[in-house]
């Protein structure tokens, strides 16, 4: 790539989303069967071999503190060619502003939220059942792993009208904010200031958990209305195919390069900060 063209590929982009949300468990009454070639992968891992191939090196070491902080990538891999062939990342934490860099808008998160993002099916299987069994595989892994996550987010483009087709009418998920996201380069990416309409919702600077009057279609978190739909002895697990992929390499790569320090002020180790994922936060 010449000088001119790397220039030319920092050259902001300007894009109309969607933001989509409903409650969890992202699990159907009826789930569809992507079929026998393929099986499912959680991986919390950088390092992993599919999704190394997928994602490049590159992005990979970029995602690192992504995936120290408890995020994680679903894919889909095809057996016959051992090719991860969809994908979905799912952000658990509010990113802080050096994340933009990292691709990671700035959405602002309740304890029980969770962020879909970069959604994507290889052309060749998109008209096959596996292009959306991965999202209710990743509901299982949250269901199982994120016990406390309530809601999540996705969003897509508003010239995308498979991606928002697939929020709506095959997750279920309901429009709830509009904005427009700014791209800079491979994985930069952040958020116009001032195009979050309605400018309650979680891209905004209170973000929509923040008020116990803002509602939006689903399950009130205040008030008259609000009622604990999750049943006392909570929800029935649902059987979890998938493979999860912990990243508990040794030494300061464990983390990221913005290395935390542990209860002696020292660079920490899995051994000295150990990181549970059952409980990320």
């Amino acid at each position: 790539m010449t000088i001119i063209d790397r220039v030319k590929s920092y050259k902001p982009r300007r894009t109309e989303c969607v933001l989509f949300a409903r409650p969890l468990p992202l699990i159907a009454d009826e789930y569809p069967d992507p079929g026998e070639d393929y099986s499912f992968k959680a991986v919390f891992d950088p390092d992993d071999r599919h999704l190394r191939a997928l994602e490049g090196d590159e992005r990979c070491e970029l995602m690192k503190p992504f995936f120290a902080k408890g995020g994680f990538a679903m894919l889909a891999i095809h057996l016959p060619t051992d090719q991860a062939v969809s994908k979905m990342w799912l952000l658990t934490f509010t990113p802080s502003p050096a994340d933009a860099k990292r691709g990671l808008l700035p959405i602002k998160l309740a304890r029980d939220e969770c962020f879909i993002l970069d959604i994507w099916t290889h052309p060749d299987f998109r008209r096959q059942a596996v292009s959306f069994t991965v999202a209710y595989e990743m509901g299982r892994v949250v269901d199982h792993l994120f016990p406390e996550k309530r809601w999540v987010y996705g969003y897509a483009h508003k010239d995308n009208e498979a991606s928002r087709n697939l929020m709506t009418l095959l997750y279920g998920m309901w429009p709830v904010q509009e904005f427009t996201e700014i791209e800079i380069g491979r994985f930069w990416v952040t958020l116009e200031p001032g195009s979050d309409d309605p400018e309650f919702g979680p891209f905004s600077k209170e973000g929509r958990h923040a008020g116990s009057g803002l509602q939006v279609p689903g399950r009130p978190r205040a008030g008259d209305l609000y009622r604990d739909y999750h049943h006392p002895k909570g929800f029935a697990k649902a059987k979890l195919d998938a493979e999860i992929v912990n990243w508990l390499t040794p030494g300061p790569d464990w983390f990221d390069n913005d290395h935390p320090l542990d209860a002696n002020g020292d660079p920490a180790t899995p051994e000295t900060l150990p990181r549970d994922l059952s409980d990320p936060a």
